[in-house]
């Protein structure tokens, strides 16, 4: 049914512009157009066009990386701040321009002042998940993140307890240096934390970070190279 609506809808152009050629009138060929759709559901009860008119998704292209391009997983760098430090939503759509957020966050003046704080990560630990998922008309982005840390001392116990019940703005940084945030100001990601000491003197001590949410207009969004992220530092 959709491809005979499409080549109805098509002829009924080509037939529009028919009659804007033939007698010079763009009006004529303009009326045409609902005139002959009207006509058609009248006799089938098929409507060519929705209710919200001509109007089409549009799609564009999805390159790859190019050849002779290297293209790294992984991340190396993470930064963590609580969505109260924050004064409104950030990052929100609105703030997305050409894939990457394009808006400065604003932070609480304190004291102290909101900013963001590095976790030292285990290397090769820090991995990032995104997924847009649900039916049609109901899908929504779900966004994921899970690190380790090595060890186990009393300033780490110190700094885990802090996670407590408290949810999260995450930036982090690629492994290419591409900066990206997980998470918004109003709907941060909390973490489940779990340690262990491992069986044997082989065995790796450590702390392991995950964190899950759903229900983001967006998955995690590159920076903008020229945002001054508070607490956020390259080197």
């Amino acid at each position: 049914m959709k491809f005979t609506k499409f080549l109805m809808a098509s002829a009924m152009l080509i037939f529009a512009t028919v009659i804007i050629a033939t007698t010079d009138n763009v009006l004529a060929g303009l009326i045409s157009m609902p005139v002959t759709s009207y006509a058609f559901w009248s006799v089938t009860g098929v409507r060519l066009f929705d209710s919200h008119g001509l109007a089409m998704a549009t799609l564009a292209a999805i390159p790859r990386t190019p050849q002779q391009t290297v293209n790294p997983g992984g991340a190396r760098r993470l930064f963590l701040c609580p969505t109260d430090q924050f004064t409104g939503e950030w990052p929100k759509r609105a703030d997305i321009t050409a894939g990457e957020v394009t808006v400065v966050p604003v932070l609480v003046t304190g004291p102290p002042a909101g900013t963001f704080i590095e976790v030292a990560i285990s290397d090769n630990s820090l991995k990032l998940d995104e997924g847009l998922k649900g039916a049609t008309g109901y899908q929504s982005w779900e966004q994921g993140l899970e690190l380790k840390v090595a060890g186990y001392t009393k300033e780490q116990v110190a700094a885990i307890e802090k996670l407590l019940n408290v949810e999260v703005v995450a930036v982090a940084i690629l492994t290419d240096g591409l900066r990206v945030v997980m998470g918004t100001s109003l709907m941060g990601l909390q973490f489940e934390i779990v340690h262990t000491t491992g069986a044997k003197g082989s065995d790796r001590r450590e702390w392991t970070l995950k964190a899950k949410n759903d229900g983001y207009q967006f998955g995690y969004i590159p920076l903008g190279a020229a945002l001054a992220i508070p607490g956020v530092t390259l080197v």
